[in-house]
């Protein structure tokens, strides 16, 4: 897991105008499907953004049955900031 693609998932989901989250949110929702083909579906970047998320409002986004696996493996690996 990149450490550097999380960070910025954590700050660019942070920090990023409404449009931006709901981009993230989609995502998470349709998992592996691409909500736009232009930009990253990179499972590092999209922890980071649930990672803050997560610390925004105390609990978990909607998430596809496989990103929500993902998640929950990364989770048990221990790689939380």
């Amino acid at each position: 897991m990149s450490d550097d693609n999380r960070r910025d998932g954590i700050l660019l989901y942070l920090n990023g105008d409404a449009e931006t989250q709901a981009w993230f949110e989609k995502q998470w929702r349709i998992w592996p499907k691409r909500a736009d083909e232009q930009r990253t579906t990179n499972m590092s970047f999209h922890y980071g953004g649930v990672l803050s998320y997560r610390a925004m409002r105390g609990r978990d986004p909607m998430m596809s049955r496989d990103f929500a696996s993902n998640v929950a493996w990364i989770d048990q690996q221990g790689n939380k900031p």
